[in-house]
């Protein structure tokens, strides 16, 4: 009954690595590097060279400084992270938690560098040779000609894709219609994202009106679930998260509002407020709503519900990036250091937009906590290779170059109003910008076919080709220009015979048209995480719809009955199956999801209470129905044993798959149901073998104590007393780490229990991160015996493998203490354990993944096979997949 999920893996292109270098990573080593290791200043520290790709990955006299691929191979990142005390770079300080991050992003990807040794960076002039004209996205948008085969074609997309098809010579035919059940399925997944029930499929399915599927759009646009499920797919590009990121001890992680800009989204989208109305209030809703009279002022976490980074430069570029690649389709942050490679993108357009970013301020007590004001604008000067501290000419605040004609007067492209933002919005809101609707229709597309029209979509600079079928990107920008309805172009795309077409492929199709460019078919697709959970909580009858409101934390047991949109993100501690089913990355931009296959995917939907739960209540949900059912036909001869086990297989069936079962099916099942019940035990929930607490360490430093914590909040354990101040004040365990309290009465402990007799083996890493303070003494044991323990001090280690025996109920806790001094003393801590057990038991825990606040923990029972026949159906690809 189980079906393997497979589905095709989306992987981070050449030009996003390469943006990703010029915008994250050239800067820091521009900013930390070269004044020790580069041509340009003669010095080469340790005969080490960071300026070209070629000096980097030859490396000094300790030998490769970084080895694509490899981040745990690479000196660079061994000597950033204080790891070898005789290798500490740069001398001046440790760099941040974030930085370090994103090196190891780089070299993981595989260290794309496009510096050669003649000069790191383009010269002066190069990115005047690139004409704007001569690329097809800086173009004016045009509506196409009429397409020539338009007879017999539903629309003129329709039409578009079928001349395109007669131009070919390898004979692609487009695919029939999809049928009606799986149409309407599709449709339910794009336009709300919940599965339909077999109730909503069967009045579709037996409404002959002509008009029925456009009735149904048009219901289904209508529905608030549309705003939240569009919504979501902004709020990826608006990098959505609920805290700041990496915060000093002491400081407030929460995001105070976040959630008022994610209801601000869904509410846009619900009422269809023009797309460009909806610029203009991300941008600048100060100018335009500024007593928040209209609810606007939320609007503006577009630009302030990103990471806060500890330098300002960082988060002013952070706001460039999403203003730039989100609503423009162009990589203006790769010109923080020079000139854009590729695009006519001047450095000095990079600093214009920093004016215009460094001239707002968050507002103090204003009528939204997400609000930007203007404070003191002014224009700023170029920083010389992104050093701060390195100033050049005065970049007047102003319109990208790339945008701009000759014909136009210099004060057209300014930008002065204020600080700016108001004039920006509107020079991006407008039908003259050739980029926004482009880029936005682009995006739509994607979510609606699965394939894009531009495959970079938030890339639309000189390396972006220009679409297989230019005309269908044409025509929906040019008619989206005509009044910015985002529920209009829905509606136009989903009305398409592309969009309703099957998805079957045939091996001829696949040779013709691998990536399927000219949209003869369907696409294949997976739900995404948010999809797949709303489904479990749909089907399961568990689902609370409220829309908006505060984030929930989604880790919970059982599970909120709460739409995924709602879930509580922390860009620190982002829960780990939010990642196993590739969820958008919080901490930047995304211009489109990853698609992955992982056996860690298959083990969530095997294994993971929330799915058990659900399988638990189809099967009560069923069995309810069919005795209800039963009851009503008492005294007509109806209601045998075997009738009642056939009706309960196609109850099940119906709620999970929302059809009936085949006559194969309903044999298989129920021979299935005959079968005798397991004897075997079910495995513990991953959480119930770990508790959060406090100990005091003897000076055999094992735990002489245990006390739990019963506050949990924002992602933490603490003392109830913590917010009194005093020796609790910082004592915490969070998903990542913590912070112990002074002395060794208050050791943090992070508690494993054994579920049986058996082995376990424990391998991870850990890190004191700050440069200040003596450490933290960190120590594994149990019982009154040391298994592993080290004092460590401003770096990371890994340790492990450990092994060990251990009983049933035996506790292995995972200490942390000061050393004398409380100053700096937070911590990293991830922890992984094997556990096998002398019966076959097998268990992997993780410190992260497992880590969770309070939850209800009832007594477990091995699934009934009618729960493991829902079980079964909720694992299968038919109720994983769209089609």
């Amino acid at each position: 009954m189980l079906l393997v999920v497979a589905f095709a893996a989306g992987e981070t292109t050449a030009d996003e690595r390469l943006d990703f270098f010029e915008s994250k990573v050239r800067p820091l080593l521009v900013q930390h590097c070269y004044e020790c290791h580069s041509v340009e200043t003669g010095e080469s520290s340790g005969e080490l060279l960071v300026d070209t790709r070629e000096a980097l990955r030859s490396g000094g006299t300790r030998g490769p400084a970084v080895v694509p691929g490899e981040p745990e191979e690479s000196l660079l990142l061994r000597a950033v992270t204080y790891e070898d005390g005789e290798l500490e770079m740069p001398p001046e300080g440790r760099l941040e938690d974030e930085q370090i991050e994103v090196l190891r992003k780089w070299i993981e990807d595989g260290a794309v560098d496009p510096r050669e040794p003649d000069g790191d960076a383009p010269a002066e002039d190069e990115t005047a040779e690139v004409d704007p004209a001569d690329h097809w996205a800086f173009q004016k948008v045009h509506s196409p000609a009429a397409p020539r085969h338009a007879d017999g074609q539903s629309s003129r997309l329709d039409a578009f894709v079928a001349d395109h098809l007669r131009s070919r010579d390898d004979g692609l035919q487009v695919n029939p219609p999809a049928d009606p059940a799986t149409l309407v399925r599709r449709l339910y997944y794009d336009l709300t994202g919940l599965p339909p029930s077999r109730e909503q499929v069967d009045a579709y399915l037996d409404n002959s009106r002509p008009d029925a599927y456009e009735r149904l759009v048009d219901r289904l646009l209508a529905s608030p679930q549309f705003g939240e499920r569009f919504g979501r797919h902004w709020l990826d590009v608006a990098r959505y998260a609920d805290t700041v990121g990496y915060t000093l001890a002491g400081r407030e992680r929460r995001l105070a509002g976040s959630h008022q800009y994610r209801d601000w989204v869904i509410a846009a989208f619900n009422r269809d407020l023009p797309f460009d109305a909806m610029i203009r209030y991300q941008l600048a809703a100060d100018r335009l709503d500024p007593e928040n009279l209209d609810g606007h002022l939320d609007a503006m976490g577009f630009l302030t519900v990103g990471r806060r980074f500890l330098n300002r430069n960082d988060t002013i570029d952070d706001r460039i990036d999403v203003v730039s690649r989100g609503l423009l389709g162009l990589t203006v942050a790769c010109a923080r250091c020079h000139d854009h490679k590729f695009d006519p993108i001047p450095t000095v357009d990079y600093y214009a937009l920093y004016g215009v970013m460094r001239s707002s301020r968050l507002k103090e007590d204003g009528p939204s906590p997400l609000m930007l004001e203007d404070h003191k604008p002014s224009d700023a000067r170029v920083f010389i290779r992104g050093q701060a501290g390195n100033r050049g000419e005065v970049a007047p605040r102003r319109f990208l170059t790339a945008l701009r004609t000759p014909a136009e007067p210099a004060q057209h492209w300014q930008l002065k109003t204020g600080s700016g933002r108001l004039d920006l919005a509107e020079k991006i809101a407008t039908t003259e910008n050739p980029l926004t609707g482009r880029v936005f229709v682009n995006r739509v597309w994607t979510h609606l076919i699965g394939t894009p029209l531009v495959n970079t979509p938030s890339d639309f600079g000189v390396r972006s080709p220009q679409p297989q079928i230019p005309e269908l990107l044409e025509d929906l920008a040019a008619d989206f220009y005509r009044d910015w309805s985002v529920k209009r172009l829905v509606r136009r795309i989903v009305m398409t015979d592309i969009y309703r077409r099957s998805s079957h492929t045939s091996p001829a199709a696949l040779q013709a048209d691998p990536e399927n460019e000219c949209f003869a078919r369907a696409t294949r697709r997976r739900r995404d995480f948010e999809s797949l959970r709303d489904a479990l909580l749909v089907v399961s009858k568990h689902l609370r719809s409220q829309v908006g409101g505060e984030p929930v934390d989604l880790q919970g047991t059982p599970t909120p009955p709460r739409r995924t949109v709602y879930a509580f993100i922390d860009r620190q501690n982002l829960p780990g199956v939010f990642r196993i089913f590739d969820f958008a990355s919080p901490d930047a931009h995304t211009p489109r999801r990853p698609y992955t296959t992982v056996p860690q995917q298959a083990l969530f939907m095997m294994n993971d209470p929330t799915v058990l739960a659900a399988a638990g209540r189809v099967a009560d949900f069923a069995q309810r129905s069919v005795e209800t059912s039963s009851a009503g036909t008492e005294g007509s001869g109806a209601g045998t044993g075997g009738d009642a086990e056939t009706e309960l297989v196609r109850a099940i069936y119906e709620t999970v798959l929302a059809r009936a079962p085949s006559e194969t099916e309903l044999r298989t099942a129920l021979a299935f149901l005959e079968l005798p019940q397991s004897e075997m035990e079910p495995l513990p929930d991953p959480r119930a073998l770990w508790q959060y607490g406090f100990s005091t360490v003897g000076e055999d430093l094992t735990a002489k104590s245990f006390e739990p914590f019963t506050h949990y909040h924002d992602g933490r354990w603490q003392h109830p007393d913590f917010a009194k101040g005093g020796k609790f004040r910082y004592l915490q365990l969070t998903r990542t780490g913590g912070h112990p309290g002074p002395g060794n009465d208050l050791a943090t402990n992070r508690r494993w229990t054994a579920p049986a007799d058996g082995r376990c083996r424990v391998i991870g890493t850990m890190e004191h991160p700050s440069m200040n303070g003596n450490g933290v003494q960190m120590t594994i044991a149990t019982e009154n015996r040391v298994l592993w323990q080290t004092h460590l001090a401003k770096r990371p280690r890994p340790y492990g493998p450990i092994t060990f025996r251990v009983r049933k109920g035996q506790a292995i806790d995972f200490l942390t203490s000061d050393k004398g001094d409380l100053n700096s003393d937070s911590f990293y801590w991830k922890i992984a354990i094997q556990f096998e057990g002398d019966h076959g038991e097998r268990i992997e825990s993780d410190s992260e993944s497992d880590f969770s606040g309070p939850w209800q923990q009832g007594e477990q029972q091995p699934l009934g096979r009618a729960e493991q026949l829902a079980h079964a159906l909720l694992m299968s690809n038919e109720f994983i997949f769209v089609d």
